[in-house]
């Protein structure tokens, strides 16, 4: 890709943004920022085990100012880049003005799935002991209406009409080399 591009990977929780948003960077060789892992490390360095879920969402709000920050330097120097979140409508404010004041073109990559299939996903995922403890949501979404409302936030993000949507209910669907062919014939 010659152009200044910015891929944004977004959609609900659990939808495996994160895993796939990884392997689509790998094949088109592109770096990879992940709100997640800037929060990971931020609650590392200044959380304990005993973090309220209000806590995590503060540092859930300094990752994302990190993340615009850092999308930033990036624009000023030309790089193209991946981004990945369970972006909101601001987010789309945020980025809509760093892709105008840039000049950069973009492409969102939204992850959907149904949704009962990713609140049982989500909530398995929160009991396994592989979850970092920073992103535990200490149960603030295992009832489902309270999942759905913020599913539902996720739905509100759009930057422009060039966006892929993928279907992942079932994880044995997903064509990475197809998702990147599709990438590039946008681009």
């Amino acid at each position: 890709m010659k152009e200044k591009c910015l891929i944004i990977i977004t959609g609900m929780s659990a939808t495996g943004k994160t895993t796939n948003g990884i392997k689509i960077a790998s094949k088109l060789g592109m770096p990879f920022f992940s709100k997640d892992r800037i929060k990971e490390i931020l609650f590392d360095a200044t959380c304990n085990e005993d973090a309220t879920y209000e806590d995590k969402r503060k540092i859930g709000a300094a990752s994302y100012d990190i993340l615009y920050h850092d999308t930033e330097v990036l624009m000023k120097s030309g790089y193209s880049f991946i981004l990945e979140s369970n972006f909101v409508k601001q987010s789309s404010d945020i980025l809509k003005k760093l892709i105008s004041k840039y000049n950069y073109n973009s492409i969102t990559i939204r992850f959907e799935a149904d949704l009962k299939v990713l609140h049982e996903r989500f909530l398995e995922r929160e009991n396994t002991t592989n979850r970092h403890k920073g992103l535990v949501a200490n149960g603030a979404f295992d009832d489902f209406k309270e999942f759905e409302k913020l599913s539902n936030k996720c739905k509100e993000f759009k930057i422009n009409d060039n966006e892929i949507v993928i279907d992942t209910t079932d994880f044995s669907n997903i064509d990475i080399d197809e998702i990147v062919g599709n990438i590039n014939r946008r681009m």
